[in-house]
C-alpha cells in the first residue's frame, strides 16, 4: 500500500449514511487505508447491520511520517490544551471540543514530491486560544475507544505538557464556523521533541 494523500471529509453523517469503515490504529500501528487509485477520498460502503444508526464509518488515511501528516494539515501548531469546551456533532456522534492555547505556529512541511498541498492555510496566531474538535474514530459507536488524544491524561503531551496539533477547518455538522478539527483521529496530535519541533518518526508502539 502506498502513502495516503489527503483526508476527505464528509460534510454530513445521516442515518444509513455511506462511508468506508475505519481500519487505522493509533500512530505507529496503523495500516495504509487506501491504494494509489483511492488515496485522497473516503471509501464508501453501505452501512452494515452492526453499525450504530446515524453514525458514519470513515476509512482514515495513514501518513508514513509526522512531516507528511503535517504537510497535509491546514495549520501545524504547538500548544497547550486548556480544558474541554463542550461537544460538537461530527460523523453522527458527540465529539469533544477542546480549548487550546497556541504557543507556536510551525511551518508546514512541503508535501512529498508530486503531491500538491490540498488544504488552504489556516490563519492561526501565537497567543490565540482556539477551539479544536477531536475527530472521532467512527464505526464503533464510541467516539474514542482508545481514548481522546487531546485529553491531557492521554499522555501525548511533552515534558511541558504541550502538544503539536494538526488542524483542519471544521464547519457545519462538525462544529461552529470558527472551530478547527484534527486531520485524523489517529495522527492529529503529536508529542513534540525536546525543542518543541515535529519529530521525524512516529513513536514505537
Amino acid at each position: 500500500m502506498t502513502t495516503a494523500v489527503v483526508v476527505a471529509v464528509m460534510a454530513t453523517a445521516t442515518a444509513g449514511g455511506l462511508a468506508g469503515c475505519a481500519a487505522a490504529e493509533p500512530a505507529g500501528g496503523a495500516e495504509p487505508s487506501g491504494t494509489a487509485e483511492t488515496l485522497g477520498v473516503t471509501q464508501d460502503r453501505a452501512q452494515g447491520p452492526m453499525d450504530p444508526p446515524g453514525v458514519a464509518c470513515v476509512d482514515w488515511v495513514f501518513f508514513e511520517t509526522p512531516a507528511e501528516a503535517a504537510s497535509d494539515a491546514g495549520a501545524v501548531v504547538r500548544g497547550t490544551v486548556v480544558e474541554q469546551d463542550g461537544t460538537a456533532q461530527m460523523y453522527g456522534v458527540d465529539a469533544h471540543r477542546w480549548l487550546v492555547t497556541v504557543e507556536e505556529v510551525l511551518e508546514r512541511p512541503d508535501p512529498p514530491s508530486g503531491r500538491p498541498q490540498t488544504q488552504p492555510e489556516l490563519e492561526v496566531a501565537p497567543g490565540e486560544r482556539i477551539a479544536v474538535v477531536s475527530t472521532p474514530e467512527t464505526c464503533s459507536g464510541d467516539a474514542y475507544p482508545e481514548g481522546d488524544p487531546l485529553d491531557p491524561p492521554s499522555g501525548v503531551g511533552g515534558a511541558d505538557g504541550s502538544v503539536i496539533v494538526l488542524l483542519s477547518a471544521a464547519s457545519g455538522e462538525e462544529g461552529a464556523a470558527d472551530d478547527y478539527s484534527l486531520i485524523t483521529p489517529f495522527q492529529g496530535v503529536i508529542t513534540p521533541v525536546a525543542d518543541g519541533s515535529l519529530p521525524s518518526k512516529w513513536p514505537t508502539p
